[in-house]
Order: C-alpha cells, then sequence, then structure tokens
C-alpha cells in the first residue's frame, strides 16, 4: 500500500507546481493573455456575423492598449498606441456594420502585434 503512496504524492506536487507557477504570470503576459483572448474573440464573432461582440472586445482592447501607452516610453509607447488606435478603428467599423473595413482594421492590428512581438518577444 505504501508503494502507492508515493507516486501520488509526486502527482499532486505536481499538480500544486503547476498550479502556482499559472499564477505568477508577470503583468505584461496577464495583458497579453487578455489581448490574445479579444483578438480571437473578434474573429469568432466576425466569422458568425456577430458585430456588436466584435465592436465590444475591441473597445476593451483599445482602453487597456490606451492604458498602456500612457504608462511606458518609446517604442513600447508607439506600438501599444497604433494598437488602441486601430482597436477603436475596428469597433467604430463594428458598430457600424462596415465589414469591409472591419476586416481591414482587424488585418492590421494582428501585422501591429506580429511586428511588436518579432522586436521585443520573439528575441
Amino acid at each position: 500500500m505504501k508503494t502507492y503512496l508515493f507516486p501520488i504524492a509526486l502527482i499532486l506536487a505536481g499538480m500544486a507546481s503547476l498550479a502556482s507557477a499559472q499564477s505568477e504570470l508577470r503583468p505584461l503576459q496577464i495583458l497579453m493573455q487578455a489581448r490574445a483572448g479579444w483578438m480571437k474573440a473578434m474573429s469568432q464573432n466576425l466569422a458568425a456575423k456577430n458585430l456588436p461582440e466584435v465592436a465590444k472586445d475591441a473597445e476593451a482592447l483599445s482602453k487597456q492598449a490606451a492604458k498602456v501607452a500612457a504608462g511606458v516610453e518609446g517604442e513600447r509607447k508607439v506600438f501599444n498606441q497604433k494598437v488602441s488606435d486601430l482597436a477603436k478603428a475596428a469597433a467604430d467599423a463594428a458598430a457600424g456594420g462596415d465589414e469591409a473595413v472591419l476586416k481591414a482594421r482587424l488585418g492590421e492590428l494582428k501585422a501591429t502585434c506580429a511586428d511588436c512581438h518579432a522586436k521585443f518577444r520573439d528575441k
């Protein structure tokens, strides 16, 4: 019976370690996870033609990026402000029902994210 306790204890310790690691994300990781969630939701809602939800998520992304831009300098400020501006334009297009403009702004937004990741994250 004791031979089963050791593997079970290891599994429980491993699960506790994973849970602890998840709760200790850096603030930037939390911001980026939120942005990734909004981007995914906007793409899914656009495909489903649920433009009010796209507008809601784009507005939330715009506000978050503007808040971040206010607290940083240099290229990080430029990237965050561009994300905020493009997200706001996407929200306006979604609210106005203009799918062509919305798709263009989301494409620009994805490209801006990729450019920022190439500059800061992928090195």
